[in-house]
């Protein structure tokens, strides 16, 4: 996916949602143009537990030599970068789309490269992987290389989720029962825009034409339900209106946690159905952005 998008959804008839990419396929690592990537320097065996993304690989061929990818970027693709260069990845199969080094430029098929997962640390969301790139051709006829080794990628990126639930859940307001497909959680500076209010997490169902919007606070960071829309009508929900728990439930990759949110409303005034209460629990893939 492109990571930065709009998305539009019409609830009723005639509201409009402008938002964040749907989430993460799989991996949600910020928007591009996302400032200040992330410094590693560990190096990995294929055995070894890793504590950090990227790592070094060996080079041979026309260029012999070493090649550090030790930071992460995020420009519509995930990505691996270091002083002389950089690793691009696709997600749907996971290959590598894109290899950047001393001045060459390689895009392999599909075959050329070949990627191993190794060992998951579920503590961080990361996992070894040992990665091999055999005689890819630079565009410009500049020469041929060969790289090897093992680094350190995010655990969902290599399918590993463990036993972590999918995102999503239900919520009941009033009568209704609301089911949700996704639930991305963004706690960057730039929250998305909804009928014109900043949302950092919006629940949709599309069938029963509702969202709830959530604002996430930087400072306590906490998420509260903030508004609820029914059709085109928005309804601001008060700070102290609604309880919400949150447990950890573990990390997809270094940026992503899943927590269970537990919701609890006593009373709130919903267009067209009156003050219902609002409660539910749903499974939430909170997303931090690149620093």
């Amino acid at each position: 996916m492109g990571f930065v998008a709009v998305v539009i959804f019409t609830l009723g008839s005639a509201a409009v949602v402008q938002s964040r990419p749907a989430g993460p396929t799989p991996l949600p690592l910020g928007e591009a143009g996302a400032a200040g990537p992330v410094e590693v320097t560990r190096e990995y065996e294929i055995g070894a537990v890793p504590s950090e993304v990227g790592g070094t690989l060996a080079v041979s061929g026309d260029r012999e030599g070493t090649f550090a990818v030790n930071r992460e970027s995020s420009d519509g693709r995930y990505g691996l970068i270091g002083d002389d260069g950089r690793i691009f990845f696709g997600s749907h199969p996971l290959a590598v789309v894109q290899l950047n080094f001393d001045g060459l430029s390689f895009f392999p098929e599909p075959d050329d490269c070949t990627i191993t997962p190794g060992e998951l640390n579920a503590a961080i969301g990361v996992a070894g992987a040992h990665l091999e790139c055999t005689d890819l051709a630079d565009i410009r006829g500049s020469g041929v290389i060969t790289v090897e080794g093992t680094i350190g990628l995010p655990g969902d990126l290599l399918g590993m989720r463990g036993d972590l639930p999918a995102a999503g859940g239900t919520v009941e307001v009033g009568d209704e029962t609301l089911t949700f497909a996704e639930a991305y959680l963004y706690t960057g500076a730039q929250p998305a825009i909804v009928g014109g209010i900043a949302i950092d997490m919006q629940l949709t169902d599309e069938d029963r034409g509702m969202m709830l919007g959530f604002a996430y606070d930087v400072q306590t960071h906490r998420p509260t339900l903030a508004h609820v829309m029914r059709g085109d009508t928005v309804t601001d929900i008060g700070e102290d209106a609604c309880t919400l728990a949150l447990r950890e439930l573990g990390k997809l990759n270094p940026r992503v946690t899943v927590v269970e949110m537990t919701l609890h409303c006593a009373e709130v005034d919903v267009p067209e159905l009156g003050t219902v209460p609002i409660s539910g629990t749903v499974i939430v893939e909170q997303v931090e952005p690149l620093r």
